[in-house]
């Protein structure tokens, strides 16, 4: 078996495989105040609902873009698996050529993203991920991670203008019933849902320009549904798209 930890912003999630299988998945906080006994703690609780717990873990594959969290969870892990643990860099050799300007500036998450996309669902592809920010990567028809867009997530846009304004409440992102919000709740919720589609959906198309053709797309993380339902263009998601492409890169680089 092999344990796959995607450390992002908002969460720690990690995801248990049986060869191509993902057979346990769960999320953990990502909080720099606790340490790596405190981890280990959730750690092996997690891994005792699993079948053979952490015996069977033949490795454990650390994806991070929180720099402070991966030494915590390194220990945290080599504590409970004993086993080796992997760390994927923007360094690690992948299946998917890094054609970043500045190659080294591109979070793992994105990186491991198009691995997965491409394996998955072929090149050339768009990988959007939906999460503390929303991420449009892209994947070229040679299998070249070209890089993308970044912009707010629903959370981040939705704690700025509740801090920013003096009246405008912070409001959970649940589904708007309304484009025509008929409360400022309403309102905010409506801009902030089918607005985020509507940025996806221009960014797209702008892309689609600048490569000249058309691609799939996909989309990922914890509120990828709020994309889906309202976008005009991506309409599959795969909520396990990070840690596959993270496995991915672990056994392309396994010798």
């Amino acid at each position: 078996m092999l344990l796959v930890a995607d450390i992002g912003n908002t969460n720690v999630v990690i995801g248990l495989f049986e060869g191509d299988k993902i057979c346990g998945r769960w999320r953990l906080a990502s909080d720099t105040r606790r340490t790596a006994d405190e981890y280990g703690v959730f750690i092996e609780m997690l891994l005792s609902r699993a079948q053979g717990g952490s015996d069977r873990i033949e490795a454990a594959v650390v994806g991070s873009v929180v720099p402070v969290l991966s030494d915590v969870i390194d220990s945290a892990l080599r504590q409970n698996c004993h086993a080796p643990v992997f760390h994927v860099t923007h360094a690690t050799p992948m299946p998917v050529a890094n054609k970043y300007a500045k190659p080294q500036e591109v979070g793992v998450d994105r990186l491991a993203n198009a691995v997965a996309s491409v394996q998955l669902y072929g090149a050339p592809i768009i990988a959007v991920d939906v999460g503390t920010a929303v991420t449009l990567d892209v994947v070229s028809k040679d299998q070249e991670y070209l890089g993308g867009a970044i912009l707010p997530g629903i959370e981040l846009s939705a704690e700025a203008l509740a801090r920013r304004t003096a009246r405008l409440p912070r409001v959970a992102p649940h589904e708007p019933h309304h484009a025509i919000g008929r409360t400022t709740v309403e309102s905010i919720r409506s801009g902030l849902l089918h607005g985020l589609a509507g940025a996806v959906d221009r960014l797209i198309e702008e892309i689609w320009k600048e490569l000249g053709y058309e691609t799939k797309t996909i989309a990922t993380g914890g509120l990828a549904s709020s994309v889906t339902s309202r976008s005009h263009i991506v309409k599959e998601q795969n909520e396990d798209l990070t840690l596959i492409g993270l496995k991915e890169i672990y056994s392309a680089n396994k010798s």
